[in-house]
């Protein structure tokens, strides 16, 4: 196999991104003040293009990416890196994460659907916007054109327009389930 050397720049950045640890999220225990080893995020999809300039690889065509039980599904996803100059000690190189294009998002039981998904990693903030961007939980559910996940602090905020309401609906079995939880 012959490489050519204009592109061994991409590939070695390539090799980087894909051979270092990432993680969704910051893995920081707030509560204990003690840090979560990263888990490793794997994306398939038909192509990916790299630009070190914008610390960002692009996936795209029927892309999946997995870590740990989370399990994202897009037309396109972009992430971003922090550069070895904007890194602070012990955070995670993983910047952000864009999904575009019928995203899908799954943990464990909860699931999430939209246009477009954004994750910021040191804030743990995940929006998701759309037409009818919505959150599955069980039977239960809810909509709206802005959903704003505040995972550090177990909020959610969603939104409407003008057009069209934040709807809900919560099933009793769902309510049921999550009292005998501890």
């Amino acid at each position: 196999m012959l490489i050519c050397y204009k592109a061994f720049p991409v590939l070695l950045l390539l090799l980087i991104f894909l051979l270092t640890p990432v993680s969704f999220a910051a893995q920081e225990n707030k509560t204990a003040d003690a840090k979560q080893t990263p888990a490793d995020l794997k994306i398939t999809s038909d192509k990916m293009v790299a630009s070190k300039d914008q610390s960002m690889v692009e996936f795209m065509g029927k892309v999946k990416a997995v870590r740990a039980d989370s399990v994202l599904w897009a037309d396109s996803v972009k992430v971003f890196f922090y550069t070895s100059e904007t890194q602070k000690q012990g955070q995670s190189k993983l910047k952000r994460i864009i999904a575009t294009g019928n995203v899908e998002y799954t943990q464990g039981t909860r699931k999430a659907f939209s246009d477009q998904a954004d994750y910021d990693t040191a804030k743990e903030i995940l929006i998701l916007t759309g037409e009818q961007a919505r959150l599955l939980t069980g039977k239960s559910w809810i909509t709206g054109k802005k959903i704003t996940l505040f995972k550090a602090q177990d909020r959610v905020v969603v939104e409407s327009t003008e057009k069209t309401r934040v709807e809900a609906f919560f099933d009793a079995q769902d309510q049921d389930r999550s009292l005998d939880k501890p």
